[in-house]
Formats: structure tokens, sequence, C-alpha cells
């Protein structure tokens, strides 16, 4: 759960700490470089309310596979360089950013309910905090072998989300949530 969660994560670091600088590689000007950050952060706003929405109606576990999709197309789509694919994209991308956050606890309520989440939320957190902190280490090596070209961190972005969702896959998603549990038994009395 932490290492999915946590790759999510990577991928919401690694862009807003480069989205400036990949914004005038792709010819804004630094104000506009600097408005497009900030019209992302208003649109993830958005993002969060509709990810939490789908979750509340789909279940994490469906969510989080078709989240980690729609990231890494919104990924593909910025790193296309094609001038009506990165203003999608930009939308696309500030979706992901503001609902991204949202499976770091609804994954561990999912699985462990109300009544283990603080245990082992309190485990997981740190190590999500971890994972998500290598999202400067692949910004870091891949401005140093590209000579500063960040398009290719986005292509790396997209493989974690789809890696990410391949994960969450594996998870058992009510596995050890008793008021699931309670309330799957009383739905078959």
């Amino acid at each position: 759960m932490a290492i999915t969660t946590g790759m999510f994560q990577i991928c919401s670091l690694g862009v807003v700490s480069q989205m400036v600088l990949r914004n005038m590689e792709l010819g804004f000007t630094r104000e506009q470089a600097t408005f497009t950050l900030s019209l992302v952060a208003c649109i993830g706003l958005v993002g969060s309310f509709f990810v939490g929405y789908m979750d509340e109606r789909l279940g994490t576990k469906k969510s989080m596979v078709f989240f980690g999709i729609w990231y890494a197309l919104s990924l593909l789509a910025n790193a296309t360089e094609n001038t009506i694919l990165v203003y999608v994209s930009i939308f696309m991308i500030g979706m992901s950013i503001g609902g991204s956050a949202n499976f770091t606890t609804s994954l561990v309520t999912s699985v462990y309910g109300r009544q283990g989440f603080s245990k082992v939320n309190s485990v997981i957190f740190p190590i999500q905090g971890a994972v998500s902190a290598l999202s400067f280490v692949v910004n870091g090596v891949v401005s140093n072998i590209t000579g500063g070209n960040l398009l290719y961190t986005y292509i790396i972005f997209a493989g974690v989300s789809i890696v990410s969702s391949l994960i969450v896959l594996v998870i058992d998603e009510h596995r050890f949530n008793r008021d699931w549990q309670q309330g799957q038994s009383s739905a078959r009395s």
C-alpha cells in the first residue's frame, strides 16, 4: 500500500517540482509557466473532489487503476509536445495532482477500516513519504543525463503511474476491514 500510493505521489511531486521549467521548455514565458502552475493547483481542487467521489462510488481499487491510467495518459500527452495535447495535459495533470493524495488515506481505510487505520497508517505514511521523495532522484538523474531536458521525466512518471496501477491490482481491498466485513454479513442476512 505504501509503495503504490507513494508511486502516485512520486508523479505528483516530481511534476510539480519542475513544472515551471518544463513549461518554459515548451515555449511558455516565465509568467505563463508560473500562471500554469497556479492554474494546475486550482484544477487540483476539483480533481481532489472528483477522485474522492469516484473512490466513494467505484471503490478504492478500481478508482486507483482508472486514476493511474488517466495520470499516465496526461503525462504522455504532455510528452508529445503537441500544443493542443499540452493544454489538455495541463487540465489532466491538475486533476491528477489534486486526486493523488486522496489515495494515501483511502487505500489504508479500505484495506484496514476504521479500527486498523491509526496503527497501519503510522507505518505506511513514513514509507510512502520515503518512496515519494524518489521523485527528486528521478528529476535529478534525468536532468543530468539529458542536459536539463525534462521531457523524459514525464515519460518515466507515466511508467511509474502504470506500474502503480498494476501493483494495486494485487491488493486485497477489504482484507482486514472489519467494518466492511460486518456490512457484507449484514447484507447477506
